[in-house]
């Protein structure tokens, strides 16, 4: 038997499963570690900020998934590994050797900024603990114990998303207090090195829901009620959102993979480049071949393609290639049900895109 350790719970690792307990491979032992028994769905995160969705909707359960797929789950977290050795230790004392390891860890909020706001801010990744602070925190609001103040930092996609469904959320509570709501970029521009046309389309949407925006900042002090710039304003906030790009998880500059800026590097079969029974996906990984930005469909791509080289292995084939693909759909919610699309850098905003994003993401879900 092959023994294949999946070490995280991420994306690609949870669609990799669901291929594999479709298909059921001989000779393949399969372990799952992660600390959830839960993960998150990114593609729902911004309806269920905005309370369309409910939390458990989210979420994709690992153990009926592992029991499907004939794998077994160690509910507990990866601290280190040994490419050399072929063991994995874990948080819970045990060490797991394997035949082949696949690093699925995703990755956490950069943050640049003051101690405090560090200490303050609440980073978007994990996705569930995310989701978790920020339902606390409007309980709070509802309850009269905190002001409808809340700031997201980084005017990415996600940013945008974030702070307009933000905002509808608060304002859906009805109350007498005004809500604020802000998005704050250190660039000089929201969508850095996006298209110029859904730029424009989401500044047009953000000024119309009344989100302040902005740019060329820096979060100089933080407290509990406010953020001070670096320009000396003031801008409430009783919730700070991290939507600040992704920094990778710490533990793996000690694995002695080959890693870019802490990613580990992999080559277009997603194994590591310097440890090739060692793959990577997802967030986790740096694609050496044709570098990709840090988005879920990416991850969830990735998810049939390590499925197939996991499968490969076990009958002793050559393993496949992955091509990402070049463009794809983007739907950006706007808090509300509406919805705009982008793709081949034309732009549309129109009726009917946001009930295609819920068609899409609901149907996601359905497969687990």
């Amino acid at each position: 038997m092959t023994r294949i350790l999946l070490i995280g719970g991420g994306h690609t690792h949870v669609v990799a499963l669901r291929h594999l307990a479709r298909r059921k491979p001989a000779g393949l032992d399969i372990h799952l570690v992660s600390p959830d028994l839960t993960t998150s769905y990114s593609g729902l995160l911004p309806g269920h900020i905005a309370g369309h969705w409910k939390r458990h909707t989210l979420e994709i359960p690992l153990p009926p998934l592992c029991r499907t797929a004939g794998a077994t789950l160690h509910s507990t977290r990866a601290t280190s590994l040994d490419p050399a050795a072929q063991t994995v230790d874990l948080a819970d004392g045990d060490t797991l050797s394997f035949d082949y390891a696949s690093l699925d860890i995703g990755a956490i909020a950069e943050v640049s900024g003051p101690e405090s706001l560090r200490k303050l801010g609440v980073p978007v990744k994990p996705l569930g603990p995310f989701a978790d602070r920020w339902s606390a925190f409007v309980s709070q609001v509802e309850t009269g114990k905190l002001p409808p103040h809340a700031a997201v930092l980084g005017a990415g996609t996600a940013g945008v998303e974030l702070a307009l469904s933000m905002k509808y959320r608060l304002e859906k509570l009805g109350l007498s207090r005004p809500v604020h709501v802000s998005l704050i970029e250190r660039g000089t521009d929201l969508l850095p090195g996006g298209n110029a046309s859904m730029r424009a389309q989401l500044q047009r949407e953000l000024k119309r829901a009344g989100v302040a925006m902005f740019t060329g900042e820096t979060v100089a002090d933080a407290d509990e009620d406010s953020l001070r710039l670096a320009s000396r304003e003031d801008v409430p906030a009783g919730f700070v959102a991290l939507a600040t790009g992704a920094r990778p998880q710490a533990w793996l500059t000690g694995t002695g993979l080959t890693l870019n800026d802490g990613f580990v590097s992999v080559g277009q079969a997603l194994q590591s480049v310097s440890h090739p029974h060692v793959f990577a996906c997802g967030d986790t990984a740096h694609l050496t071949f044709d570098p990709r930005p840090k988005a879920g469909v990416f991850a969830v791509r990735q998810g049939a393609v390590l499925a197939k080289q996991l499968v490969r292995l076990a009958a002793n084939q050559p393993l496949a290639q992955y091509h990402p693909q070049k463009d794809y759909l983007k739907l950006v919610s706007l808090g509300r049900r509406r919805a705009i699309a982008e793709k081949w850098g034309v732009t549309l905003n129109m009726p009917g895109l946001w009930a295609l994003k819920r068609h899409i993401d609901l149907k996601f879900m359905d497969n687990y």
